[in-house]
């Protein structure tokens, strides 16, 4: 009987633990990039964990021209509600797959890429779940 309710106790407390946690803050990032992406230019990466709708909304807001020029800023005013992953990438390299995890309460993630070509460059997932990013000619696009 005792250990049948600390069992029910502890599996309570762990779906409490997800409903808390908000987005999957563990998953997996892979990067290709095509030969010819980005005017054959390296590409900075950003995989941007949020905490918070404020800041979700500020970033869901930003190109990512304007997120990597603002991004040192942005580290400093978020007080702990933002975690980057970034990764330069040079045309046709791949990294990855590897782990990424950010701490529990996530409510957000985006993806930035630093492209010369005018656009936003900017997506926002649904999940971390078996991230792959195809950096291609003149933008990016993402699968899960």
């Amino acid at each position: 009987m005792m250990r049948t309710a600390l069992a029910l106790a502890l599996g309570f407390a762990c779906s409490g633990c997800a409903a808390i946690c908000g987005l999957d803050a563990r998953g997996s990032v892979e990067i290709v990039a095509d030969p010819f992406a980005n005017d054959q230019s390296a590409i900075a990466v950003d995989v941007v964990a949020v905490r918070g709708d404020a800041m979700a909304a500020k970033l869901a807001d930003l190109s990512a021209g304007q997120y990597f020029v603002a991004r040192e800023q942005i580290r400093r005013d978020s007080s702990g509600s933002i975690a980057i992953s970034g990764w330069e990438i040079a045309p046709g390299q791949s990294v990855g797959p590897e782990s990424v995890s950010f701490e529990c309460g996530v409510d957000a993630v985006f993806v930035f890429a630093s492209y010369r070509t005018p656009g936003v460059h900017r997506m926002r997932l649904p999940d971390l779940d078996d991230v792959r990013i195809l950096l291609g000619p003149d933008g990016f696009e993402v699968s899960q």
